[in-house]
């Protein structure tokens, strides 16, 4: 799965311990260039303000997902792997997010990193 299935891993992860899951829950269905979010409470889109700020990590917003200022429409975001993009590229966005999460009281599970650093052994 490559780097699609590193950042699946970690949203799986994130997702047992707080209000964070993948748009399409079945992973057969889910598109290999970028993988759509939800992190309630508007997290995503306070995620998204303090990736940009403090890293300079711009996460994608939700497309279609709520309309733009509607109370949803903070609750959604995207990350992409697709194009030039490589396994130290997403390792590096996926640990800013983490950052992020804490930063900002964000309640996200344990070991997304680690679990985005096996899926990426599997290949």
């Amino acid at each position: 799965m490559g780097v699609a299935g590193a950042v699946w891993a970690a949203f799986e992860a994130w997702g047992r311990g707080g209000v964070i899951a993948v748009n399409v829950p079945d992973r057969a269905c889910r598109g290999r260039s970028v993988t759509a979010a939800r992190i309630g409470g508007g997290g995503a889109g306070r995620l998204r303000d303090w990736c940009e700020a403090e890293a300079g990590v711009t996460l994608g917003i939700g497309l279609g997902m709520a309309e733009p200022g509607s109370a949803a429409y903070d609750d959604f975001l995207r990350v992409a792997h697709m194009g030039h993009v490589n396994a130290h590229m997403t390792l590096g966005v996926l640990a800013v997010m983490e950052a992020g999460m804490r930063a900002l009281a964000i309640p996200h599970g344990p070991g997304a990193l680690d679990a985005a650093a096996a899926a990426l052994t599997r290949g």
